[in-house]
């Protein structure tokens, strides 16, 4: 049996011959990608600013030149938001 560790909250790691494999915490979900890229490898959601709650100011050209949306990554099987953030679009 392989035995498994955490990469963080929501993700493990365990290697089976000699390959690592990524999954879910919650789920058990096999996720693509290694340690590093496994997040781009990820369901996304990109929505507007406004849904970012309301610690942050919906309006993003008062401080920056660039459009900005609000993009959660979540597994693919339980849909468990893995990251958060602002960036620009």
């Amino acid at each position: 049996m392989a035995t498994s560790e955490r990469v963080n909250e929501n993700v493990g790691r365990r290697f089976d011959n000699g390959n690592e494999v990524l999954f879910c915490t919650h789920c058990n979900q096999e996720l693509q990608g290694s340690s590093a890229t496994y997040l781009s490898n990820l369901p996304r959601y990109e929505g507007p600013l406004s849904e970012a709650g309301p610690q942050v100011f919906a309006d993003s050209s008062v401080f920056v030149d660039a459009p900005v949306v609000f993009r959660q990554y979540y597994c693919p099987g339980c849909f468990t938001v893995f990251h958060t953030e602002v960036v620009p679009s």
